[in-house]
């Protein structure tokens, strides 16, 4: 793994360049956002599970070899002892000129705080059936998964 040299001081900071590295397709600055031990996890929308960093960076190459562009539709997160949940419906697109979804996902990151500020530790992500988009249950709070 690439050695960690930027502390992320918040939460917020370390989920814009999650979404800033799978826009611009940098698998490096996406790997450099995770936790720094084998234990990590990533669920995939097709539910491909990915543990550990060379499993995690073998498994999304292929998902960074184009931009990935995720438009939040809606989000929650809570934190407790240094640990972060955030979860939330993405809409899924590959180039930006598209403005229509290709597909729907909710997604939960699990974030822990280290000795190097906040990093994933674990991402799981599902599709969603596009007409529950629209649909009131959405607006809710739907769980993590």
């Amino acid at each position: 793994m690439p050695r960690r040299a930027r502390l992320f001081h918040n939460v917020d900071e370390v989920i814009e360049n999650w979404y800033l590295a799978l826009k611009k397709g940098d698998l490096e600055k996406a790997l450099s956002l995770w936790f720094d031990e084998d234990t990590v996890t990533c669920i995939l929308p097709d539910g491909v599970r990915l543990n550990g960093h060379s499993e995690l960076r073998e498994g999304l190459k292929d998902l960074f070899n184009r931009p990935l562009i995720l438009d939040t539709l809606t989000a929650t997160s809570h934190t407790y002892l240094g640990t972060t949940f955030v979860d939330s419906t993405e809409a899924v697109r590959f180039q930006e000129k598209n403005l229509e979804a290709s597909f729907f996902i909710h997604m939960t990151i699990i974030l822990v705080q280290g000795a190097m500020g906040w990093r994933i530790a674990h991402l799981h992500t599902s599709q969603v059936a596009k007409d529950l988009i629209h649909s009131p249950t959405l607006a809710g709070d739907h769980g993590f998964h």
